[in-house]
């Protein structure tokens, strides 16, 4: 098939890429340490935020999808959401990593309340018809996926960025400051990469939805199976989102080597389940082409699961040995970040074929709640593993308190055999997806005789 993305475009998605995975990096590694041991906020105030920011997401995101499937303007369907989500994600990634831990309680949680809420808001405005540009830039659909796994592994690399200069900036920032500098670096970034991916990118391949009614494009949408079970595996295996928010605590309170500070054993452990997830990443696309989507979920569900659970077994008699363990886990872990987005983007066939009907706005939205739902697993299950381990959260900004041994194997637990187990249980969904190999072949061919069937007519 013709190739249509331009040098200079796929350059634009990967410098975005780059920039809103290293923001994303920020918030899912830092916040919730920034949360409790600077701001001084309470775990179960965190954990009642996380839960209602999710609620505000169930109903936000869909929104989100409706907006842009009744948007026709000059720049498109997506490029207008992208433009004014650039600004909103620069100013609230900004506001959201302010050092509150001096001022009262009520003012912290409002304070706290309102950013997070707005932050993950303009994440949907932006995020969303990011990814739904990529659905529409092609109607090539191995062009599509390599540039969705594209995507997704040069997002990788930026996410890395924060990780590695943390340790350097450490140096000569005092911590209260630390991560309000890499939240405005990294906001600046994602915006300049927002910005650069509206002015280049194309919308090539689109349909026109603004005829229909809310309650037609929800159902249409809600046709897409293979879509809605790529969901549900990935949200059965949302505490790996565990991983990243709770090495900080096992960097400050569980692993010591020699006098190594917190910040160069948080780079090592990083760099331990990080090159394991890098290989996931880089290794995925050329599995999934051969052998298909399915099977390639289970081994990395198997892979992920093993990994991390034999990790946490072995941590109960030396910590140091487990650590190649981590990095077959991290496997899994980069397996099933690329995963999902080829299998949605690669969905919107799907449902073109049983409905003719793409709805990119509606199903990239969906996927949108399902991040943040990810997310959320996170840090609503860190904030509850602080509770359940009797975490004792320090008075003083930036000055950590001794830990029972029962905080500390809880702390590797939420690290290890949780994800572990997760993975595990996410191979059921799995089972009964069947949109691979033969099948998949079969309705692109169906879909691209209507298609030529359709362009042969209107000339």
């Amino acid at each position: 098939m013709d190739k249509y993305i331009t040098k200079k475009e796929k350059a634009s998605y990967g410098f975005a890429a780059s920039a809103s995975y290293m923001l994303a990096a920020v918030t899912q590694s830092y916040l919730m340490y920034f949360f409790t041991d600077i701001a001084i906020l309470s775990a179960s105030f965190v954990m009642c935020l996380m839960i209602i920011a999710r609620v505000w997401d169930a109903l936000n995101d869909p929104i989100m999808g409706l907006i842009i499937e009744k948007t026709n303007s000059k720049h498109g369907k997506m490029r207008p959401h992208i433009f004014i989500g650039a600004f909103c994600i620069l100013t609230t990634s900004i506001l959201l990593f302010v050092p509150i831990g001096d001022a009262n309680n009520l003012f912290k949680m409002i304070y706290a309340t309102v950013i997070y809420l707005l932050y993950g808001m303009s994440y949907t405005l932006v995020d969303v018809p990011a990814m739904g540009l990529m659905s529409v830039s092609t109607p090539n659909s191995e062009e599509r996926a390599s540039l969705l796994s594209f995507y997704v592994t040069v997002g990788t690399i930026g996410g890395l960025l924060p990780i590695g200069i943390l340790p350097i900036m450490e140096s000569f920032i005092p911590e209260k400051w630390l991560y309000l500098i890499l939240a405005i670096l990294s906001g600046v970034m994602a915006f300049v990469g927002y910005m650069l991916l509206f002015k280049n990118a194309k919308e090539r391949f689109t349909t026109k939805t603004e005829k229909y009614k809310i309650k037609q494009i929800i159902k249409i949408a809600g046709k897409n199976k293979p879509m809605l079970l790529t969901f549900l595996m990935s949200m059965i295996a949302s505490p790996r989102y565990l991983i990243m928010p709770v090495i900080i605590y096992v960097a400050n309170y569980v692993v010591h080597i020699g006098s190594l500070g917190s910040g160069s054993i948080l780079l090592i452990l990083y760099v331990i389940i990080g090159s394991g997830m890098f290989g996931g990443i880089l290794l995925t696309p050329y599995v999934y082409k051969k052998i298909g989507y399915k099977t390639t979920s289970l081994i990395f569900a198997i892979v992920g699961g093993l990994g991390f659970t034999i990790a946490f077994l072995i941590y109960k008699v030396n910590v140091y040995v487990s650590f190649p363990f981590l990095t077959i886990g991290g496997l899994g872990l980069g397996a099933y970040n690329v995963l999902p987005y080829p299998m949605v983007g690669d969905s919107l066939d799907y449902l073109e074929w049983k409905t003719g009907e793409r709805m990119e706005g509606m199903c990239f939205s969906l996927n949108s709640f399902v991040t943040k739902f990810n997310n959320a697993v996170g840090f609503i299950g860190l904030a509850l593993g602080l509770i359940i381990f009797q975490f004792v959260e320090p008075i003083v900004v930036g000055e950590p308190l001794p830990q029972s041994q029962f905080t500390l194997d809880g702390f590797y637990a939420l690290m290890t055999i949780v994800p572990g187990i997760s993975f595990l249980l996410s191979m059921i969904p799995i089972f009964f997806y069947d949109y691979d190999k033969q099948k998949r072949k079969n309705i692109l061919n169906e879909l691209n005789e209507k298609r030529n069937g359709v362009k042969n007519e209107s000339n």
